[in-house]
């Protein structure tokens, strides 16, 4: 009997555990920005006004990623110091006396780690939004990354909604951009804070009474 009622308490919390996540996963309605705030803008987020056209602009960086990075460089460091030195050991053997292509094998097991690192601290979002369409850039450095497009119908929804990414087994909500069917999501790891302004800002060119093309100073 007690082993019962502990199974069936299991349950009841990975059902509550289950329910919890579900709603964290909702999502999040998105309300258009005053024009005060659309203004002042926010102060990790850059914008361009061209032509008839908004073009917004973020940096990834995040603690996580600089600590991965400082952890790879000193990692990195200790290895090249221990191969010069003669006390690194590749495919189980000692290399006493490293040739050039054992430095370079080195240098390219690593080229992944840094990668990781460089999208959590200096990768950039930049969101064009015109009238026909909308194109995410995310780049880790300008000729790596990834572009996302979205052609633009007479209706654009913006949504903050969980699409898959997680931290501390705790879902993160992305950008949602939605129009005709098709959807593009961007920003998961993105202070909360800015993903609130990017979506709404361009919730704002899409559905506001017109684009905002108030002066604006961007910011790094």
């Amino acid at each position: 009997m007690g082993l019962k009622d502990d199974l069936l308490a299991k349950m009841q919390a990975w059902k509550a555990l289950a329910d919890a996540r579900a709603q964290q996963a909702a999502p999040t309605a998105v309300s258009l920005l005053s024009a005060e705030l659309l203004a002042k803008g926010h102060p990790k987020v850059s914008r361009v006004v061209v032509g008839d056209g908004l073009v917004y602009g973020v940096r990834q960086g995040s603690g996580f990623g600089w600590c991965w990075l400082i952890f790879t460089m000193v990692h990195c460091f200790f290895m090249f110091s221990g191969l010069r030195g003669g006390t690194v050991t590749m495919n189980h053997r000692l290399l006493s006396n490293p040739s050039l292509w054992d430095f370079m094998l080195l240098g390219l097991f690593y080229i992944p780690f840094f990668l990781v690192g460089f999208g959590f601290t200096i990768a950039r979002y930049r969101i064009e939004l015109t009238s026909a369409a909308v194109a995410v850039r995310w780049r880790i450095l300008p000729w790596i990354g990834w572009t996302w497009r979205l052609s633009a119908g007479e209706e654009v929804a913006v949504t903050l909604a969980f699409r898959g990414s997680s931290e501390n087994e705790r879902p993160l909500p992305a950008v949602v951009i939605s129009s005709q069917g098709k959807e593009i999501s961007f920003g998961s790891f993105l202070p909360a804070g800015v993903k609130e302004f990017l979506a709404g800002a361009i919730l704002d060119y899409y559905q506001g009474a017109e684009p905002s093309t108030a002066p604006f100073i961007p910011r790094a």
